[in-house]
């Protein structure tokens, strides 16, 4: 059988033991915060383990991650984020949507999409289609508005001391999306671009170029590891939509944050924290030495 590693965010002892008995002989390390990380050879295989801890995080409301050993144990070299809920509390088009009072129309183009009876594409284009008219101001105040999610910042900290490159991957808007990479330090920012008037003073409710949706985000994540050279256990995608979950699988580590539960269930790992922070517990890294990169 495989060797694993179970990152546990919970010091209750029928959770712990849960997980022990998955493993033939499990090495404890505690990690702080009553965060755990379990590793050994595994009784079953991954797939069962892996049942088995999701099993775990929905019986004792704890998150209870199986990762393959290759993937807790490389190096990040590479993370791609989303950024509309994962590294910012907004969601970009339901605010720009409010400033124009048209918060329903494009919340039931929003709930097509979800229902999957449109695409992203379609949806995209169907909601941007309705701020046709709208003063290009609209796009400061929605940048004034930006609420970094708890921890973003410290993980961005974090994984730059650690020497990873930092991409923000959003199927948001490029004045938002730069605006997220110059506050928390990013290398690289992909975004969709909204369409000026010839004056530039009003949107016009089209979309410039290609599309970044789940496609193009595991595109960009593809691109930029080839770029760099590094294996795919060297990358690590963070979203919370179904729509990050092609990135996520073309990475070594893909982590649902406070995502839906179909999204929990597809990825390699998930975080149901208030804290983004807490990402660097997957990847081992104790609460002395978060610390100490914060200092």
């Amino acid at each position: 059988m495989s060797q694993a590693v179970v990152v546990l965010s919970s010091s209750e002892p029928k959770a712990v033991e849960a997980v022990f008995r998955l493993f033939e002989s499990p090495q404890l390390h505690e990690l702080g915060d009553g965060w755990k990380q379990i590793s050994g050879k595994l009784l079953s295989s991954f797939e069962d383990a892996k049942t088995e801890c999701d099993h775990i995080s929905s019986e004792e409301k704890v998150d209870c991650n199986c990762l393959k050993y290759e993937a807790f144990s490389t190096k990040k070299k590479l993370v791609v984020f989303d950024m509309d809920s994962t590294l910012i509390q907004q969601e970009c088009i339901d605010e720009i949507a409010a400033e124009a009072g048209i918060q329903k129309e494009v919340s039931t183009i929003t709930s097509l999409a979800m229902n999957g009876e449109i695409d992203f594409q379609e949806s995209l284009r169907r909601r941007v289609s309705l701020l046709e008219g709208l003063s290009v101001d609209v796009i400061e105040k929605i940048i004034a508005k930006i609420t970094f999610t708890p921890g973003a910042k410290e993980l961005c900290r974090s994984l730059k001391k650690l020497g990873a490159t930092l991409v923000v991957a959003s199927g948001g808007f490029i004045p938002m999306a730069n605006y997220v990479k110059e506050q928390l330090g990013l290398d690289y920012a992909y975004a969709n671009m909204l369409e000026f008037s010839h004056d530039g003073k009003f949107l016009t409710g089209k979309v410039q170029g290609a599309i970044v949706d789940g496609q193009r985000k595991a595109e960009i994540l593809r691109e930029k590891k080839i770029e760099l050279g590094l294996d795919v256990f060297e990358t690590m995608a963070v979203g919370d939509g179904a729509n990050d979950l092609i990135m996520m699988g073309e990475s070594g580590l893909g982590v649902a944050y406070n995502a839906k539960p179909k999204v929990q269930l597809m990825a390699s790992s998930k975080i149901n924290q208030t804290s983004l922070q807490s990402v660097l517990y997957l990847l081992g890294i104790n609460k002395a030495e978060q610390e100490r990169f914060l200092a």
